[in-house]
């Protein structure tokens, strides 16, 4: 049994290499795509967009796992957090005009994302082979303290889009709006002030 577990790390190894040099590829393909298309999002960008974000459903599965360290609640609500997102982004993007309120939260978004995972994905990928270059660890535990509040600050200001147009008015949409604001008001403090204890520990 015991001469099993050096491949089956070997194995875990491999598929969290490819995993984070898959989402790393996207996220940088994605952002050259969007400075080329002039901060805008056209079918290709939306495209890569909707795979770079889409394939992070499964670090749901790798912290069920205990694949990785992170903790499986915060992991999930920011996985489903920005699916909501994507799913907001999918459907506005198609309103000609499109608000200058949504235009601006696609924009920061996309900024905050990209460079956060770029960064992200890179750091992990280079750490499981006991890699950290000193430049890229403190990117990664010091871009958040700016890029985490302004990603949600881009992501609100996509989740209002319809009351914008619409007004407040007692529907479903405002319901889960109510829902998520609750759940970002408890989990926001809680992945910033997690994020902060890492970089105390890493710095």
């Amino acid at each position: 049994m015991l001469n099993y577990i050096p491949i089956v790390i070997n194995n875990l190894r491999f598929y969290l290499s490819a995993y984070n040099f898959l989402a790393m590829a996207m996220w940088l393909l994605f952002f050259i795509q969007f400075l080329s298309a002039r901060c805008s999002l056209n079918a290709t960008g939306v495209l890569l967009l909707n795979v770079a974000q889409g394939i992070a459903i499964l670090e749901i599965v790798h912290a069920l796992l205990k694949w990785v360290k992170s903790p499986l609640a915060s992991t999930a609500a920011q996985v489903i957090s920005r699916l909501f997102v994507l799913l907001l982004i999918n459907l506005f993007i198609h309103h000609n005009p499109l608000l200058q309120w949504t235009r601006t939260g696609i924009v920061i978004v996309a900024f905050a994302w990209s460079i956060t995972e770029i960064v992200r994905y890179s750091y992990y990928l280079l750490l499981l082979y006991k890699h950290e270059p000193r430049w890229l660890l403190w990117m990664r535990y010091s871009f958040f303290i700016l890029l985490y509040p302004l990603g949600v600050s881009g992501e609100w200001m996509i989740f209002l889009t319809p009351i914008f147009e619409q007004g407040i008015s007692l529907n479903l949409y405002s319901i889960v709006i109510g829902g998520t604001l609750l759940a970002y008001l408890y989990y926001f403090p809680v992945l910033y002030g997690y994020m902060w204890k890492q970089r105390k520990q890493k710095l």
